[in-house]
């Protein structure tokens, strides 16, 4: 039966709020403040610092072409996801246990049972990747994406940074390593509200699910994808913004080693990121859904230029508080915009495969790079690694405007969307 107003009202709703509270999971689990400050904690130096957004990147690309072949072979995408998902959902609860239990008496045991944690976590987040895209281009109508991208992220990170003041609170309040052991409990607490909302999730079923094919003879169709100049344009311009993005995950290592601000600052700075993100969020939406989603992802790579030139010329911590604040305009530029406009560029048929290919392809770049990024801040410095980054983000930008075309500006494509 196909889906009514009232279910595409429906969707919106409980879909944005398994967004939000999924993000609020996130709050509580940072990739970029929380877990690098508890892996130093755990005495882990900046190699091993740069795995854990290695590790975050690279769980969300490697699996992605096998969820997407998958996929394909399911009716309702949203079975595949709710069978998966707990995978990507109960690490964070185990982080806790592994705080609680095993931190003091074993700093080393906790810190790569903690990077092993994230790993199942990111990679079962990886593999549903092109189910959950394609669910969403079902549930949500077109012309509403952007906008429901927006709500989703932007409602998140309002409610993150509640989120964010009650780690502060547990990061001043509490001795470590129990201090992050109720912050991976609350994220755990608000990961599982957000699988309740996603099961109340109705979706069309498909009428002729894909064949379940050899995985040979499926990654023999990636060069199908190939084909498509611009979709190849856009994955490069993923792969060079990958490297220029590198520099925010030592922008809190930075600040604790050059203005030495204390453990609870650092939630400060989740706080203001978050608001930034999510106010700048509920902007994109709309700006993307009305005017291409091409110029809220400009955007984001003129913010990073921006952020880089703060953190090499900035001299006291209110320059990394400035930083958040921009890291937060390009979080909410990346998280709305890269969404929405995968979901335009790939054919009807094709999406599962569009965005697998798009994270295979890019996972060894979003590995290597911060370890790259992390090597070279221990041999060079901070200031040399933003300025190396600073370069490259200057070339991500100037590429991205010339060789990428919004599909939303071309009638062509633009008749595609309003009637897929």
């Amino acid at each position: 039966m196909a889906l009514t107003e009232k279910d595409y009202r429906r969707n919106f709703i409980v879909d944005s709020i398994d967004m939000a509270f999924f993000n609020l999971g996130m709050t509580f689990g940072s990739v970029l403040t929380l877990l690098p400050l508890f892996a130093k904690h755990l005495g882990a130096g900046n190699l091993e610092i740069g795995l854990i957004p290695a590790i975050s990147n690279l769980g969300w690309a490697i699996p992605a072409i096998l969820g997407a072949k998958y996929s394909e072979k399911y009716k309702k995408k949203l079975d595949l996801v709710l069978k998966v998902t707990l995978g990507e959902r109960l690490p964070y609860f185990f982080l806790a246990l592994i705080s609680f239990f095993i931190a003091s008496q074993s700093p080393k045991l906790a810190l790569y049972l903690s990077l092993l944690m994230l790993g199942i976590a990111t990679f079962s987040a990886g593999f549903l990747g092109p189910p959950w895209m394609t669910m969403i281009s079902k549930v949500i109508r077109p012309e509403k994406r952007g906008t429901f991208f927006a709500f989703g992220s932007g409602f998140g990170a309002i409610i993150g940074i509640g989120g964010a003041a009650l780690a502060r609170y547990f990061l001043s309040k509490y001795p470590f390593p129990h201090n992050f052991g109720y912050s991976f409990l609350c994220a755990s607490i608000a990961l599982m509200i957000s699988f309740a909302f996603l099961a109340m999730t109705k979706e069309e079923p498909n009428e002729d699910p894909g064949k379940d094919i050899p995985l040979r003879e499926y990654l023999k169709g990636i060069k199908e994808v190939f084909i498509d100049k611009n979709f190849k344009s856009y994955i490069f311009s993923r792969i060079v913004n990958t490297f220029s993005m590198c520099f925010a995950n030592f922008v809190t290592v930075f600040a604790l080693n050059n203005f030495s601000v204390s453990d609870k600052v650092v939630a400060d700075f989740t706080a203001i990121l978050l608001a930034s993100q999510g106010l700048s969020s509920f902007i994109y939406g709309p700006l993307g859904d009305k005017l291409g989603h091409k110029i809220t992802l400009a955007l984001g790579r003129l913010f990073v230029v921006i952020d880089l030139i703060l953190l090499i010329f900035g001299n006291s911590v209110t320059c990394i508080y400035l930083s958040f604040i921009l890291l937060g305009f390009i979080n909410g530029a990346f998280a709305v915009g890269d969404f929405a406009i995968i979901l335009d560029l790939a054919p009807n048929n094709k999406k599962e495969l569009y965005i697998g290919v798009l994270n295979f392809i890019s996972s060894p770049f979003s590995f290597a790079f911060p370890l790259l990024a992390g090597k070279i801040a221990d041999l060079k410095g901070y200031i040399f690694l933003f300025s190396l980054l600073f370069i490259i983000s200057i070339f991500s930008f100037i590429y991205f405007i010339i060789k990428v075309e919004d599909p939303r500006r071309n009638d062509k494509n633009l008749n595609y969307i309003n009637n897929n």
